[in-house]
């Protein structure tokens, strides 16, 4: 019996260098250049 296939959603986890994880961003600043927004933008172009 063949099982389905399911598409791989990556899942982006934010670990501070506390060792809290957050999953939401919002209200923290990311420098200019940091590799976060090269993955965020390959996921973009990835959907379009």
């Amino acid at each position: 019996m063949k099982s389905n296939k399911k598409k791989w959603e990556p899942r982006i986890i934010n670990i501070m260098a506390d060792g809290s994880v957050i999953e939401d961003l919002t209200g923290y600043v990311i420098p200019a250049g940091h590799t976060y927004y090269n993955v965020i933008k390959g996921i973009y172009t990835e959907r379009i």
